[in-house]
């Protein structure tokens, strides 16, 4: 009699919890936006954070910081990206950004202002010049 009111408890409390999970996961995504990053390290290494959930209106900055160990400096012209990863350091070689809509563009502001939207496809690139 006791492993039945166990097994019943138990059950009870399962389908508890499966419903507070599904409310969550909801909430998540009815409160947060879906970007995907690329991140090219100009050797051949190209790492891709597909689904990044962050908050609606969260500049690239902050997303790359929730994906990559990013070290930058702020200027007057924003912030400047001086290694994602450890990589930086060659010589003429900068991290530019880049924003995919059918095909790739060159960010026009600072990554600290470009500002995320649902389905954001971005990219960091090591380039050199």
């Amino acid at each position: 009699m006791a492993g039945a009111a166990a097994s019943a408890y138990f059950y009870t409390r399962l389908v508890q919890v499966e419903a507070d999970y599904g409310r969550t996961l909801d909430d998540l995504e009815r409160l947060t936006i879906v970007v995907d990053i690329m991140v090219d390290y100009g050797n051949g290494t190209v790492a891709w954070f597909n689904g990044t959930r962050v908050s609606p209106g969260e500049t690239l900055l902050n997303a790359t910081l929730r994906v990559a160990d990013v070290l930058y400096t702020v200027t007057e012209f924003g912030a400047f990206v001086d290694a994602v990863n450890g990589v930086s350091g060659v010589e003429n070689h900068y991290w530019l950004w880049f924003t995919y809509d059918g095909g790739w563009a060159m960010g026009s502001v600072g990554a600290d202002a470009w500002r995320l939207h649902d389905g954001d496809v971005v990219a960091w690139r090591y380039t050199g010049f």
